[in-house]
């Protein structure tokens, strides 16, 4: 809930810049579409044909009713938010839409446009994780950065992350929605690609849950030698609760009393992230 709360203050945001430009008379340019190009940092890459199609005979009846936001480029200008709203306008035989011009950075409009198909649900979650990458790769900036921009837990960040290091098979398979992230998730935690495109046609072939491609991961990751001891059931849920919190994988060995808790990172941000939520 406060994740969405965050993000809504992005788009509300937009929505007021609009209303308060009419509110002072300013009134919204039209601009001519053949002005605009999409825009280059749009972690969007596939549109529905069909909704596009749905939104163009809306246009065709009723108008653009909110306009994009685009900035100067090199050859006219370029989408900010509302990719969607153009192609569906081009598709209606538009020559101009309505367009409020900003100057925004390469990371603001990157953000914006994160943060408006996020809140729309418009991206795949390969999409998400690779726009996360991306901010965080050429902007050098923390996870923690990010997941406050974005409204977003520093855990999810690194978890949808992670979904980059499955073969790409997988990964289709997650952009399609023919798995889960929650089942990808549970894949991750196998090491070996070959063992993790297995489980993937286990999934398609036997409908497994989340719970059961999970059941199978730990069971495959048990240590060699000792195969077919039964984890304790508390463990386990204290294994899940620890893999949610820390958002990385979690194995607990508990004999009589003693152990030891192995956590798994997969570069120094992602330790430093998991070293501040444990409160070191």
């Amino acid at each position: 809930m406060a994740g969405k709360k965050a993000l809504g203050k992005g788009l509300d945001a937009l929505i007021s810049d609009i209303a308060e430009a009419e509110t002072r008379g300013e009134g919204i340019p039209q601009i001519r579409i053949d002005e605009i190009n999409p825009g280059r940092l749009q972690p969007r890459k596939s549109f529905d044909t069909e909704g596009i199609r749905e939104l163009a005979q809306s246009i065709r009846e009723n108008g653009v009713i909110q306009p994009i936001i685009v900035r100067k480029g090199e050859n006219g200008f370029e989408i900010v938010v509302g990719e969607r709203r153009y192609r569906a306008a081009r598709e209606a035989g538009l020559n101009e839409i309505p367009a409020i011009v900003r100057e925004y950075s390469d990371e603001k409009s990157l953000e914006l446009a994160l943060i408006e198909n996020i809140q729309r649900e418009d991206l795949n979650p390969i999409e998400e994780a690779r726009a996360y990458r991306l901010i965080i790769e050429r902007d050098m900036v923390t996870q923690e950065t990010l997941a406050k921009h974005i409204g977003k837990s520093r855990s999810y960040i690194a978890n949808m992350m992670r979904l980059l290091d499955l073969p790409e098979g997988v990964q289709q398979h997650v952009s399609r929605g023919t798995i889960s992230v929650g089942q990808a998730k549970a894949v991750a935690s196998l090491e070996k690609p070959d063992e993790q495109e297995a489980l993937v046609q286990r999934i398609l072939r036997e409908n497994l849950t989340v719970r059961d491609v999970e059941k199978i991961s730990r069971q495959k990751n048990v240590p060699r030698g000792t195969t077919g001891l039964k984890k304790d059931p508390h463990i386990e849920e204290v294994e899940e609760g620890l893999r949610t919190k820390l958002g990385t994988k979690v194995t607990v060995e508990y004999r009589q009393g003693k152990g030891s808790i192995k956590i798994e990172f997969y570069s120094d941000d992602d330790l430093e992230r998991i070293i501040e939520e444990i409160g070191g």
